[in-house]
């Protein structure tokens, strides 16, 4: 059953890199890791790791090397992880009750303020005419310059 799994993500792979014209094997990490983003939201990443490591179990049994090994790969599976972490945290955040941060009583209850007659009042502007529009100069202003 495992050797059936590994034929499936082996030809999944290589027909993906078939379509972009890229080589399947000796393929290179950046193909790979190009392949496991494309492939990010369609697995969770406990399946996609798996499906990567059957991928370098094939390529190892073909060409004696293992992409999903280097550095490149391993980060990108780092990243995919996290993301996974977070959208997992997040739906769960989404799911709890949000406790109100005030009481309704808090506002209706509260009798209105009342007007301080110590307090001054706003001074309205006397002339409620629009602004001036100024525009811009089309010569530039002269400046003179002091000499010392």
């Amino acid at each position: 059953m495992a050797a059936l799994g590994k034929i499936r993500s082996w030809d999944a792979f290589s027909a993906w890199c078939d379509e972009r014209g890229l080589a399947a094997a000796p393929a290179n990490p950046w193909t790979l890791a190009a392949y496991i983003r494309f492939v990010e939201g369609t697995m969770r990443y406990d399946v996609l790791r798996r499906h990567v490591d059957q991928i370098g179990q094939m390529h190892f049994e073909k060409r004696r090397t293992r992409p999903d090994r280097t550095a490149m790969v391993q980060r990108t599976l780092d990243s995919v992880r996290r993301r996974a972490e977070a959208r997992k945290r997040q739906s769960k955040e989404k799911t709890k009750p949000v406790a109100p941060l005030f009481e309704a009583e808090d506002f209706l209850d509260a009798k209105t303020p009342q007007k301080n007659p110590k307090m001054p009042r706003k001074r309205q502007p006397r002339d409620t005419a629009p602004a001036k529009h100024r525009a811009l100069r089309v010569t530039p202003k002269l400046v003179r310059r002091k000499r010392v």
